[in-house]
């Protein structure tokens, strides 16, 4: 079986230096913000260009935590988009904002400026206290894009805020939108060996809040000043973590190859787009595009499966086709998204001879897609 992920592969090399990092924590009689988070979220903030990094309990509480910063909640309403992990709108609705949806760039999948436009000058966008582009499957939104798409409706004092939990080590990504969440969830190209997230920003006084938030709205250890959460970080995830960010760079370029790799042997076949390649992409997915509908998608990923191929897909559902959430205008590029994308297998430590099988067991699929159509 060839999975789509084997984190198993980046943690053989580092097995001893986890160990060593475990017995310190152990030693150390401090199991959550303690000095090992403090100096990981100063080491990532700079790897990642942003001035300030918070660490918190998982990407979702990133992100709602950012929002809360911001004091958004009833009445407000936040944008982002349908083709993603729903937990970007679950951190909105549970603020208790409206959740809007902007539609993807059909090629590169992330939010689309112009459709950014037609929210904000929609009956919602006076409403509207910040944007949520995705930096999707490792590729970066048009943040520029998105910031000319505020200023042209009037909305230019609306915060931007990244959701980068797919993008860790894109150049300079954590320092380009006035918030930036990440979540270390194991899969994730900088992972951590249980759960957590971060928060970067600019603003001091933003940070603050979020750090008195997270730990319960306390502003000492016997008050609290505001209705927070129990969003603290471990101080074993941090040691790792800061252990495994001296080899993100190197993952990202090893994930860039394989893409040129699948980028090479899938060249030119028939019903398939391949992902547009762009700098500063780092590939947390290498996910392609089927043409034609659901059904053909669905017995292109069983013949895979069959061969032994762990595909996935990302993302089958869109969140605006979920019950508990809805969507106020058609989003038709969304839900084509859903219907035809595969999600190959990629992770650092893969061999040629395994992207060659899958790249076989694909062809196979489709070329006996071909046949019956």
């Amino acid at each position: 079986m060839i999975p789509l992920v084997d984190i198993s592969r980046q943690h053989e090399p580092l097995l001893d230096e986890f160990r060593a990092a475990f017995d310190a924590v152990l030693s150390s009689g401090r199991y959550h913000l303690g000095p090992q988070t403090a100096a990981f979220e100063r080491e990532f903030a700079a790897h990642e260009g942003a001035e300030v990094g918070v660490c918190c309990g998982s990407g979702s509480d990133a992100l709602y935590l950012a929002l809360r910063a911001l004091d958004i909640g009833e009445g407000d309403a936040v944008v982002t988009v349908s083709n993603s992990f729903l937990a970007t709108a679950e951190s909105i609705a549970r603020t208790g904002a409206t959740v809007l949806f902007a539609e993807p760039d059909p090629i590169s999948y992330t939010m689309d400026p112009e459709d950014l436009v037609k929210v904000m000058r929609g009956p919602d966008g006076d409403r509207v206290k910040a944007i949520i582009p995705v930096h999707l499957y490792g590729r970066r939104a048009d943040i520029k894009g998105i910031r000319s798409a505020l200023r042209q409706t009037g909305h230019s004092n609306v915060t931007v805020i990244g959701d980068a939990a797919q993008a860790h080590g894109s150049p300079g990504v954590g320092g380009e939108t006035d918030i930036t969440c990440y979540s270390f969830y194991p899969s994730k190209n900088l992972g951590a060996l249980g759960d957590g997230g971060i928060v970067l920003c600019r603003d001091p006084i933003i940070s603050e809040r979020i750090r008195s938030l997270r730990n319960h709205g306390r502003s000492g250890k016997h008050n609290s000043r505001e209705l927070g959460l129990n969003s603290r970080f471990d101080e074993i995830q941090a040691a790792c973590l800061r252990i495994k960010l001296r080899e993100l760079r190197r993952w990202n370029q090893e994930r860039r190859d394989l893409a040129e790799g699948y980028r090479q042997r899938l060249a030119d076949i028939e019903l398939l787009r391949l992902p547009e390649d762009e700098a500063g992409h780092v590939y947390h997915l290498f996910v392609v595009q089927i043409e034609g509908d659901s059904a053909r998608r669905d017995r292109i990923v069983e013949s895979m499966r069959t061969a032994e191929i762990g595909v996935g897909l990302h993302y089958p559902v869109a969140v605006h086709q979920m019950r508990i959430y809805s969507a106020t205008r058609p989003l038709p590029i969304t839900e084509e998204l859903a219907t035809g994308l595969i999600s190959l297998p990629l992770f650092p430590g893969m061999h040629e001879d395994e992207q060659d099988r899958v790249c076989a067991a694909l062809n196979e699929a489709l070329q006996a897609e071909m046949k019956d159509a």
